[in-house]
């Protein structure tokens, strides 16, 4: 299959740990084999502003650096929830129809009631929350798994 389509992880916060950027930058250099992917980080507010400040500036950020994308996906834990095998199949139908996709994460206290509606469509990765760091980890392994299982290729360890 050629390159097709481009995605960004859109989150609030960055991996302050080496163990979480190595991750990161594994699956990004994984995936890259089979679609540009970037990541970019808006600031966290979260702890020092109110909470309802920090959801809308962390809001805000999130819609305007993904604002370039014709497709918005917030990851919530009342999402939509996929098998890895399903989406891979979503993604392929998403990169084909709308080429570029922004996936967002939200900060420590969520999104702000601003954003969901501005947004196009909602997946969990699971209905439990998880850490940012992992959170943004899982999402990564699960796109280069569904490229993995488009493209028939071997999921390399």
């Amino acid at each position: 299959m050629a390159k097709v389509g481009s995605l960004g992880v859109v989150a609030v916060g960055s991996l302050r740990t080496a163990n979480w950027q190595t991750l990161q930058q594994d699956y990004l250099t994984r995936i890259q084999f089979y679609t540009r992917c970037h990541v970019i980080e808006v600031k966290d507010w979260y702890g020092k502003v109110p909470d309802v400040s920090a959801l809308q500036k962390e809001g805000e950020a999130l819609l305007q650096a993904s604002a370039g994308y014709t497709w918005r996906v917030a990851l919530t834990p009342s999402g939509t929830p996929f098998t890895s095998h399903q989406f891979a199949d979503w993604l392929l139908q998403r990169l084909e129809q709308y080429h570029k996709i922004a996936f967002l994460i939200g900060g420590p206290a969520g999104f702000g009631e601003g954003v969901i509606p501005q947004i196009q469509e909602q997946i969990s990765l699971s209905p439990m929350t998880f850490p940012h760091e992992l959170a943004r980890t899982l999402l990564l392994e699960q796109v280069f798994r569904a490229f993995t299982l488009i493209n028939g290729t071997a999921y390399h360890k």
